[in-house]
């Protein structure tokens, strides 16, 4: 989440996983198995990009699912996924047969433990606290059309399958987490991307998302947002929409591209500030991957000027394809550090960012063995 005005220069992070194991060589059915070469690489290549943030993010919306028995995918290249035309849950009455997660031992639960365990020993920071929102794991066990349907036609039972996972399946994975990184008062973060309209309406924002994630929050304890929604611009009502996303993470509104970009920041940045409240401004992955590097360089600028100038903005680069030219995201990152160093000049124009030439991520690489 980003800083205080009194932060250097306007923070950058990012979502990178495929891209971050394709840059180290290794096969992505090992990189989301393996904790060690997960948390090793994902911190080497945070450190090779120059993020402010670490980018260790694993495939978040599976580790429940796959714990409840969900079947997923794990291609060669790419990330690992449910298997969307075999929902765990096919019909209602299904319910009562799914098996309740052991936190420490079902699934890949076991490997996040460890993936935070090697974090803390690497960094000597704490470690993060991921999971899937409710609404986003009953649509990955249940169906999206299923559980759109069960939304229009059967909302007892939608309401019944929420609360289960909630209570029985993402509260105990939460304390779990806390438990075995030694640190009860960590930040529970959670993505809810299904939960983006036009997929869902903001009425039923209101009533099957909502409500839970301020559940899990009573539920834990301590801190505990949900994001990664988008759809502002298709919500027939963004303000409404962002109202929302502030209730499921309060202070920090996230807006994403496309929608940031069609919207226009400056009305974001204006909302944001009638609530009091910190923007995430995400940028869009297919820029990222196409570039070119001085289109990247604009749409950052662009931002930056319109939203940044307090401070109270961070970029965030919404998901790095794996086969994103490593020059691009470098050029990003400058233009972040560059162009979003504290105090912002009033004309941003008179700052130059110059397109880096870096090293491969092979040669960063030999470079650190050889300090």
């Amino acid at each position: 989440m980003p800083e205080s005005s009194q932060t250097r220069h306007i923070l950058i992070a990012a979502q990178c996983n495929d891209h971050s194991a394709r840059l180290a060589g290794i096969p992505c059915p090992r990189f989301f198995t393996d904790p060690l070469a997960f948390a090793r690489t994902q911190l080497l290549v945070s450190e090779y990009y120059g993020f402010d943030a670490p980018n260790n993010t694993w495939d978040v919306y599976n580790i429940e699912a796959e714990a409840m028995g969900q079947k997923i995918l794990f291609p060669e290249e790419g990330i690992p996924d449910v298997v969307r035309t075999d929902p765990l849950i096919k019909e209602p009455s299904d319910l009562e047969r799914i098996r309740i997660p052991d936190p420490f031992r079902s699934g890949r639960m076991p490997w996040v433990h460890q993936v935070n365990k090697h974090y803390i020993k690497m960094t000597g920071k704490p470690a993060k606290i991921y999971f899937c929102a409710p609404f986003s794991l009953a649509v990955n066990v249940r169906g999206y059309e299923n559980f759109a349907m069960d939304m229009l036609t059967d909302p007892d039972f939608a309401h019944r399958l929420l609360e289960f996972l909630c209570d029985r399946v993402i509260a105990p994975f939460i304390g779990a987490m806390r438990s075995e990184s030694g640190n009860l008062g960590l930040l529970a973060d959670g993505s809810d991307a299904w939960a983006s309209p036009p997929l869902i309406t903001l009425d039923m924002m209101d009533e099957f998302v909502i409500p839970y994630t301020e559940r899990l929050r009573k539920t834990v304890g301590g801190k505990l947002v949900t994001r990664g929604n988008w759809g502002d611009a298709k919500s027939r009502d963004p303000e409404r929409f962002m109202s929302q996303k502030l209730k499921a993470s309060p202070g920090f509104l996230s807006v994403l591209d496309p929608d940031l970009h069609k919207l226009g920041p400056e009305r974001i940045k204006r909302f944001a500030q009638s609530q009091n409240a910190h923007i995430t401004a995400g940028v869009d992955a297919v820029l990222l991957r196409n570039g070119p590097p001085e289109t990247i360089i604009d749409r950052i600028r662009h931002y930056i000027n319109a939203m940044g100038r307090d401070g109270r903005c961070a970029i965030f680069l919404n998901h790095i394809p794996g086969d994103t030219p490593p020059l691009h995201i470098h050029t990003a990152v400058a233009a972040c550090k560059t162009l979003g160093r504290l105090p912002i000049p009033e004309d941003l124009s008179t700052r130059k960012v110059i397109i880096p030439e870096r090293e491969t991520f092979a040669e960063f690489l030999r470079l650190k063995i050889h300090q």
